[in-house]
């Protein structure tokens, strides 16, 4: 008799994926927040899902994500920041764009990220510092 063992393709969930807190507003030139308006995004979560996303209060169906790699100068040109400035490394920089269907959202619907280092959500010219929950 033989046995057939027939394994599954677990597949890892994206970086991205899992819930979010903003814990730091970081302000490096122009934006369109006080440092008041910032401080009132702190504590904010995102959460991201294939199925969903929660950006605060508002809620994703069917998010579209479009993940690319940023060079150093391009990041720059960009964001009008240097990447030391948010404590990445002078390596390249993950920025994952999310769209929904359902409309357009500011806070989470960007994310900057470098793995082992630090990620943010940019939203009107000032950057909030991500950390993932457990």
């Amino acid at each position: 008799m033989s046995v057939l063992a027939l394994g599954c393709a677990v597949q890892e969930p994206a970086f991205y994926e899992g819930t979010w807190v903003v814990t730091k507003a970081y302000q490096p030139g122009i934006s369109a927040h006080s440092k008041e308006q910032a401080a009132h995004f702190l504590g904010s979560s995102v959460t991201y899902t294939p199925q969903s996303a929660k950006l605060d209060q508002h809620v994703c169906q069917s998010p579209v994500y479009k993940s690319e790699k940023l060079k150093v100068d391009d990041f720059q040109s960009s964001y009008k920041v240097s990447i030391q400035e948010l404590g990445f490394s002078n390596e390249r920089v993950t920025q994952v764009t999310l769209t929904c269907e359902d409309g357009e959202f500011s806070l989470g619907s960007l994310m900057l990220f470098q793995e082992n280092t630090h990620a943010y959500t940019l939203v009107d010219g000032t950057f909030f510092k991500l950390e993932k929950t457990l």
